[in-house]
């Protein structure tokens, strides 16, 4: 019944032609995409603001899709009242939300999910609640560096909010500049389209750059200017060229004897070196690293290797890992419970990692509230990256794996986001495995006269009943 009642009062919201929901611009400014395929068709935002009373839309504006779904902080809709007063807009084929006074509470990550009969495609956006009008202007999307060859067409954009400029004779303006040599600011040439937008009655205002059939000179670094009465802020865009491969032919090839011949020895070759390397490549890998690698003792950094978890794996990470690296292999560490929600790992732990060399995040099911999802590991993946390359995950679970995954606005799949980081399970079949991959990511281990680093096969009885008992 509630659920009806709230999809009711959309309905009837949008009938009305409620203001808030008037300044949808998802028909405005759209790319030339093919109808026939799902996609996004105009830039997403990835942050919204508003001030505390004003209404807001949150837009994602696509075309091909079947079903669009919103979430907010990884809860469907609709939302009960204290977790969002957003509902969606019919209208708009779901490809918006609004609310018409928004509130602290609605602030939040909100999620869309497109879907059609094969593809699911998603895109977050951080909408951040402010009690006044911010006094710099708050980006909201900006173009990412690009790479196209002459003659291809690239348009530009950047966006922020300002909020409502109550000074006579002052307003807020958004502009795109070239960026010479000489590293001035030139204006960009006639011939190039320019284009400025306003929405929520001019308190958001972008620029955009149409830049068709390029020439050489139109490559190089760009900058959107956005300013409001006495601040002004700069963000920059590097358009480089794109490469061609360029395939020489041999006029003289090798005979096919002695081809044959060479691809049969390198055959064996390779099968010869991969077996030794399964077997020992691991081991092999981790002793070079600590006997060639210089120590990271000179940067700064107060000690080695900070393990943040779940309260709930409190025994495997205090238990076994803290133990074992640090009588072990004579790291200095320190251990952080997390206790935040996801959204705000980073915020909690960006400060403090940089007092470490190495960040070891211990993934279980515990620690995102036993929703071991793609979304949800998803979700945390990306809060762990943020702080920096130097993080090692250790999941004590097998990852999920979905022939069709879910994909984030640019395109990354949850796979491609585990290889980038480069997550190590804990196989209990194969502990011996686990602390060389361990050891291959952290720092090269300080080494004194009177003491030996033993082979992690020999890890006490104790270490391995614990892991295999929180496993």
């Amino acid at each position: 019944m509630a659920i009806f009642k709230l999809e009711f009062f959309a309905l009837l919201c949008a009938l009305l032609g409620i203001n808030a929901v008037q300044d949808d611009d998802c028909s405005a400014n759209t790319f030339k995409n093919n109808d026939k395929y799902m996609s996004f068709s105009k830039e997403a935002t990835f942050a919204e603001y508003a001030i505390v009373g004003n209404h807001k839309i949150l837009r994602c504006c696509a075309n091909g899709y079947r079903t669009i779904e919103w979430y907010k902080d990884g809860k469907p809709y609709p939302w009960a009242l204290e977790t969002s007063g957003l509902i969606i807009n019919p209208a708009s084929l779901n490809q918006t939300i609004y609310v018409q006074s928004v509130r602290q509470k609605d602030q939040g990550n909100y999620t869309c999910y497109l879907r059609n009969e094969t593809t699911v495609y998603s895109h977050t956006i951080q909408l951040k609640i402010f009690d006044k009008i911010p006094d710099e202007p708050k980006i909201t999307y900006i173009t990412d560096k690009a790479n196209i060859a002459v003659g291809d067409s690239l348009r530009l954009f950047c966006e922020a909010y300002v909020g409502q400029v109550d000074l006579p004779d002052a307003h807020s303006d958004a502009y795109w500049k070239k960026i010479a040599p000489n590293s001035s600011m030139i204006d960009i040439p006639l011939r190039i389209e320019k284009l400025k937008t306003t929405r929520e009655e001019g308190q958001t205002i972008g620029a955009y750059l149409y830049i068709n059939e390029s020439k050489p000179e139109d490559l190089g670094q760009y900058v959107c200017v956005i300013t409001k009465p006495g601040i002004t802020i700069e963000r920059y865009v590097y358009i480089h060229e794109k490469s061609e491969e360029v395939i020489f032919l041999d006029a003289y090839p090798i005979p096919v004897t002695k081809t044959l011949l060479i691809f049969a020895l390198i055959g064996v070759s390779l099968t010869i070196v991969f077996i030794l390397y399964l077997r020992f490549g691991l081991r092999v890998q981790v002793y070079l690293k600590d006997a060639l690698n210089s120590s990271e003792n000179d940067d700064d950094k107060e000690k080695d290797v900070l393990v943040i978890f779940a309260p709930q794996d409190t025994e495997i990470a205090q238990g076994v890992l803290l133990p074992t690296l640090q009588e072990k292999y004579n790291y200095k560490c320190d251990s952080k419970e997390l206790i935040s929600p996801i959204n705000m790992w980073y915020a909690d732990l960006s400060e403090e990692a940089k007092k470490y060399r190495r960040i070891v995040a211990v993934l279980s099911p515990t620690l995102l509230k036993d929703n071991w999802e793609s979304s949800q590991l998803m979700l945390a993946l990306k809060q762990l990256k943020s702080l920096g390359p130097k993080l090692i995950c250790i999941s004590l679970k097998e990852l999920p794996k979905n022939e069709n995954q879910t994909k984030d606005s640019q395109g990354e799949t949850l796979s491609a986001l585990i290889r980038c980081i480069g997550v190590i399970l804990w196989e209990r079949k194969n502990e011996e495995k686990f602390w060389y991959a361990l050891r291959l990511k952290l720092p090269p281990i300080r080494r004194t006269d009177s003491e030996t680093i033993r082979d992690p096969a020999t890890v006490c009885d104790n270490s391995r009943d614990c892991m295999e008992n929180m496993v």
